[in-house]
């Protein structure tokens, strides 16, 4: 059995891009598994909660991807859910309901832990008006064993054990707008993994579910039940335990605003999901290389676009503008588009001036082209823009 697999096969045949499903499976293999399974480190243990936030432009089904994991676990009928849209304090307050105990074994004590699973399709709509209450709290949360809650009413209470697990959808012009640049270079953006994708898989317009898929979606229930089992501590074998050692003094901080933060906790996440990969093939808790060559992988996926979800963020407003002409022409045909379509669509965030002055700036940082097309029947020649990463203007020459 492999989890990861069958599930990535069962939503193939929508249109959402992979590697949001991908990360979906892995949100879904945390919320069964939860607190309940862990990697010692010495004086800390690490548990496979995970942040994902989806990013892409709207409509490109991101919401698509998040909606699978969350219908796999209301079938379970033993996940507790959040809200979409509720305040910090009642999030703690529902938190502190959802007790759960196990035993490792019959001679010792029980072990408490308190899980909730936040899904939501906008995560503008569950931070609320006031973001930074909220994320402080996600921050605070992620990788405590107890968390202390004060009210004025009800006194004071400890939360042992809790584990969040966050899967939510948005926007990159949400992100410029509203989030803040020291959340992005503090503790939240260091927890949680930002998977920004600007296209679709496919364009299918009769998605449908197969026969196939659906024995892959009994099969994801089945293997589920048995996860929602599993208890214990991971067990290194040598090998890995050797890859993993040299991967992590290796590993090198780059001089990057963005990327710097996203390191420090790098190898954190790196454990978390090669747990969750060694789940998806196997229920017996050891870790084996090749669950932290694929976890690497995994983390890589979103690292290579990481510094475009946040590059609209900083002093300079017209920073966001620029932001914006990116998205554009990552998501028109060909990745181009004529200079004047260009002007029409940010007409109303920046004046001509301005419009020329970011198109000159992305010109020579070059990431952006200018070249012109003559229609030879009518001789008449268009200006375009284009994505320097992806547009071929000889293509348009033709």
């Amino acid at each position: 059995m492999s989890f990861l697999r069958n599930y990535l096969d069962f939503a193939s045949g929508n249109e959402a891009h992979p590697v949001y499903h991908q990360y979906s499976a892995l949100i879904a293999l945390s919320s069964i598994v939860s607190r309940r399974v862990w990697i010692p480190q010495g004086y800390f243990n690490v548990y496979p909660n995970l942040y994902v936030i989806l990013v892409g432009p709207a409509g490109n089904r991101k919401t698509t991807a998040m909606s699978i994991c969350k219908k796999l676990l209301r079938e379970l009928k033993d996940i507790p859910f959040s809200a979409e849209c509720q305040t910090k304090e009642s999030l703690v307050q529902e938190l502190a309901t959802h007790t759960r105990v196990y035993k490792l074994d019959k001679d010792q004590p029980p072990i408490e832990y308190h899980p909730i699973t936040v899904c939501v399709t906008e995560l503008s709509q569950f931070l609320g008006a006031n973001s930074l209450h909220m994320v402080d709290f996600l921050t605070t949360v992620y990788d405590q064993d107890f968390y202390d809650v004060k009210t004025k009413n009800k006194g004071h209470d400890t939360i042992i054990g809790p584990f969040v697990t966050l899967l939510a959808c948005t926007t990159p012009s949400w992100i410029t707008s509203y989030l803040k640049q020291d959340i992005i270079s503090g503790g939240f953006s260091r927890r949680a993994i930002f998977v920004y994708e600007t296209e679709k898989a496919k364009r299918d317009p009769f998605p449908t579910i197969t026969p196939a898929m659906l024995l892959q979606w009994k099969a994801l229930i089945t293997y589920a039940k048995e996860l929602a089992k599993v208890k214990g501590p991971f067990k290194w074998d040598s090998e890995a335990y050797s890859f993993y050692g040299d991967w992590y003094i290796n590993l090198k901080i780059p001089n990057s605003e963005v990327l710097a933060p996203f390191y420090e906790s790098k190898h954190i996440q790196v454990l978390k999901i090669a747990m969750l990969v060694a789940l998806s093939e196997s229920t017996e808790l050891i870790m084996r290389v090749e669950y932290l060559k694929t976890a690497i992988d995994i983390i890589d996926l979103a690292e290579s676009n990481l510094e475009r979800v946040f590059s609209g963020i900083g002093r300079n407003e017209l920073n966001a503008v620029a932001r914006k002409l990116i998205e554009l022409l990552l998501m028109a045909p060909g990745y181009a588009l004529p200079e004047s379509v260009i002007k029409q669509h940010l007409f109303r965030d920046a004046s001509p001036q301005e419009i020329g002055q970011i198109m000159g700036h992305l010109t020579q940082t070059k990431e952006i082209v200018r070249f012109m097309v003559t229609n030879k029947a009518t001789n008449i020649s268009t200006v375009y823009v284009g994505s320097a990463a992806k547009c071929k203007p000889q293509t348009f020459s033709k």
